[in-house]
This record gives C-alpha cells, structure tokens and sequence, in this order.
C-alpha cells in the first residue's frame, strides 16, 4: 500500500520553546510555531484520512519520502522530519511515528512564493 499528499503552509521544525509545563508532571512544550503549522496540519490530515483509497493507518513499516518546501533555507533536515512524524501519528496517518524505518528520498528545498510538505508513503517489503 502507499500513499500520497501535499500539506500546504510552511513546514515547521519541532524544537521546544524552552517552557515547561508544571500541569501534570514537568515536561518541555513544542514551540509555538510547530503548535500552530500542527493545528493546520492535522485538519489536512484528517481530509486526507477520509479521501484514503487504502487503510489508514499504516501498522507496518514505511518509508517515507518528503520534499519539504520551506520559506527560507533554515532548520535542519531531523527537525523537519520529527516533525512530520509526530503529525503524522497523531493525524492517524502511520499506527507509530516508529514504523518510519526510513526517509529515503526526502529533501529540503525552497519555495518562499509556496511552502508546503509533499509527502509518499509505502511499505517496506522485507
């Protein structure tokens, strides 16, 4: 099975804001910045889950290829991809960001006039 989609808006790394949360037990906060391209994220995903000609979500292991379009050349490539993973899972795309076994393919580029994620999803077959 694989899978393919576009997220627009500018991608956003995953660092922490530095601020931690004293609800609960102490933990650090994403940066506002992630917190906001995710909220925008996950309404795409959820579209994309219900357009999905196959089952979603994956529960086996995937590689995922992104071309990420980002509006300046700045941010790491992991930062990108931790990114994506984490909403990925969290918008019931992959079962476990942990079935990403791999990122072959994956690029950073830029696009000022259009920042988006072009994202393929497949198996990877033993």
């Amino acid at each position: 099975m694989s899978q393919n989609f576009t997220l627009l808006g500018p991608p956003r790394t995953k660092k922490n804001s530095g601020i931690i949360s004293t609800r609960g037990r102490p933990r650090i906060l994403p940066s506002a910045a992630f917190t906001a391209w995710n909220r925008i994220a996950q309404m795409q995903l959820a579209r994309i889950r219900a357009d999905a000609l196959g089952p979603l979500p994956f529960t086996v292991p995937v590689n995922v290829t992104a071309h990420f379009y980002r509006e300046k050349n700045i941010g790491d490539a992991v930062g990108y991809y931790q990114a994506l993973a984490d909403a990925l899972e969290e918008g019931g795309i992959v079962e476990n960001d942990r079935l990403i076994e791999r990122w072959d393919g994956s690029r950073l580029m830029k696009d000022s006039e259009r920042a988006r994620v072009e994202v393929w999803i497949e198996e990877i077959f033993a």
